[in-house]
């Protein structure tokens, strides 16, 4: 018994790896709401939970919150069940408790889409920060390089400082040149939010104006240098408060330095999804191709889709002043000639 006790825990411990440590916090609070529901209702807490209990938590808050956050919470109790070596009876009946929820969330709960971050944005940026500053010349870095790679900010920044481990965030080493283009450059993320194990790679192209994301990094490093005396440990987007003491970039210092700019510009506050928005709508208002867009934004189709913001003005770009229409002769001439 003291043998099986051992190892449940063990597992139990090593499992909990399998999602991030703020994943886990934002489960917990979902865990907290159900342990609340029962409490309220006199259910009794046992694993597994019942599917009938499960739809009954989701449908009481259902029409309260979003669609988004009832399943989050749902996700917070079915990673609760893995930890615990416990089975799921979430089933059919749930998935479409689910579903219900997205269609009841109220308005309040409905927020506008998120305005994406531009290029004039960040020429703002660059000319309201000094990159001899190595806080601002670490946030001028990591803007470019979030934006122009088409990047999530969470896979680049930490939420503390103490968050920081190099399987999950970019080092000095993560950066690799390409011998093929020049000065342009790759960089590892070693956790992304598809490839949680292998990680994916993203292209870093010199860009002309201010915000040239390998300029951006080179005076990064310039300004605080000791980064490079570790470069498979430190992250890539630390900065020298004095001393040589390097400290992370945390997601709200960065978006704090960020957004205290844009709105002495009256420009709009933004969030951490924005910048890989802006990227990639930025990429298809330069005409790129919207395949090669896809492909270096690591895009699934559908929420690639989903981000074709101003259409008014990339939808020119790609359909207006098209050639004229094949003839049908020719046109059957080219599907004979495919056939095998």
């Amino acid at each position: 018994m003291d043998s099986f006790n051992t190892f449940h825990s063990l597992i139990k411990a090593v499992t909990l790896h399998a999602w991030k440590q703020e994943t886990l916090e934002g489960y917990q609070g979902g865990i907290n709401r159900f342990r609340s529901f029962c409490a309220s209702n006199n259910i009794p807490i046992s694993l597994p939970i019942p599917e009938w209990v499960l739809c009954a938590f989701a449908a009481q808050r259902a029409g309260t919150c979003s669609g988004s956050s009832v399943a989050n919470d749902i996700f917070g109790l079915r990673a609760w069940h893995i930890a615990n070596g416990a089975i799921w009876l979430g089933g059919t009946h749930l998935k479409y408790m689910l579903r219900s929820a997205v269609r009841l969330t109220p308005d309040s709960s409905k927020h506008p889409p998120r305005p994406p971050v531009s290029s004039e944005m960040l020429d703002v940026l660059h000319a309201s920060l000094d990159n001899s500053i190595p806080l601002h010349a670490c946030v001028l870095a990591c803007a470019d390089a979030v934006f122009w790679g088409q990047g999530r900010l969470g896979e680049f920044l930490p939420t503390s400082q103490s968050r920081f481990s190099p399987k999950f965030f970019p080092t000095p080493s993560s950066l690799r040149n390409l011998s093929s283009s020049g000065e342009s450059l790759m960089c590892r993320l070693p956790w992304t939010k598809v490839a949680k194990e292998k990680g994916e790679d993203i292209f870093l192209g010199r860009q002309l104006g201010a915000s040239d994301p390998i300029s951006a990094l080179l005076a990064h490093l310039v300004a605080s240098p000791a980064i490079l005396s570790a470069p498979h440990s430190s992250h890539l987007f630390t900065y020298d408060v004095g001393g040589g003491k390097l400290v992370s970039l945390t997601k709200r210092k960065f978006l704090l330095i960020c957004n205290a700019v844009w709105n002495t510009h009256n420009m709009p506050h933004i969030s951490r999804h924005c910048f890989r928005i802006g990227g990639t709508m930025e990429l298809l208002l330069r005409n790129v191709p919207p395949h090669i867009v896809k492909v270096m934004g690591r895009w699934s189709s559908d929420s690639f889709l989903r981000y074709w913001c101003l259409l008014e003005h990339i939808a020119p770009l790609h359909a207006e002043l098209l050639g004229p229409k094949l003839t049908p002769l020719l046109a059957h001439s080219l599907r004979s000639s495919s056939d095998p």
